[in-house]
């Protein structure tokens, strides 16, 4: 179907129960499509707001949004849209992360495959090269679901990895523990996507770079 044809009925999002989550006019689809779904067809325009209406994420406070390239459709969020729909769940008490680096001391206890204890030390003196980042979710009820990501796997060399690998890998132990909490599908975040996507969205003012550096705990 061509990227070109026009939306001139109002369109429904339903979840699987048949209830209304949204309701969008043509006009208010026409300016979606002319703006935070550039090159999206009725098909995939539907795709992207019923993923965003399940998950209640605003495509036009960048909380979601949708890239197309060389007709590969990926619809992307950030490491704070994955934290606001894990954040609903009133189990939910708070996300930590921390870099580990070659001079740190960092160990891991387990018990029957489960992480039952951290012990991560380190001075105010060179930390060495960057290795690793985890995080570990912590609910009201006292689980915990725990992530860590080896630097090497996702040094993707490209504008935003060079600039801000602490940040990102930091994301990325977040992005895993708050996919796994909160059973997240169907969304993607700029740090798991190829190398391509990150510098794409950038350049086409998609999402901006300091939500990129945001690096504070929830």
């Amino acid at each position: 179907m061509s990227r070109k044809q026009k939306v001139t009925e109002p369109m429904i999002i339903q979840n699987e129960h048949g209830n209304v989550l949204a309701e969008y006019s043509p006009e208010l689809l026409s300016t979606i499509k002319n703006t935070v779904a550039k090159g999206a067809t009725n098909e995939e325009l539907y795709m992207f707001l019923q993923i965003a209406s399940m998950y209640d994420l605003n495509p036009f406070l960048k909380e979601i949004w949708f890239t197309k390239m060389k007709d590969e459709v990926a619809i992307m969020t950030s490491r704070d849209g994955y934290a606001k729909i894990a954040k609903r769940d009133p189990q939910f008490k708070k996300c930590q992360s921390m870099a580990v680096f070659e001079n740190d001391v960092f160990k891991t206890k387990l018990e029957m495959g489960e992480v039952v204890g951290i012990t991560h030390e380190f001075g105010q003196n060179d930390r060495g090269k960057l290795v690793g980042a985890y995080a570990i979710l912590i609910t009201y009820s006292g689980g915990k679901l725990y992530s860590y990501v080896d630097y090497r796997e996702y040094d993707k060399r490209n504008y935003i990895w060079k600039n801000y690998p602490t940040a990102m890998l930091r994301k990325v132990a977040e992005n895993d523990v708050y996919k796994r909490f909160a059973n997240i599908n169907g969304i993607s975040t700029i740090e798991d996507m190829p190398s391509g996507y990150a510098d794409y969205a950038i350049e086409n003012e998609i999402i901006e770079t300091n939500k990129i550096n945001g690096d504070g705990l929830e």
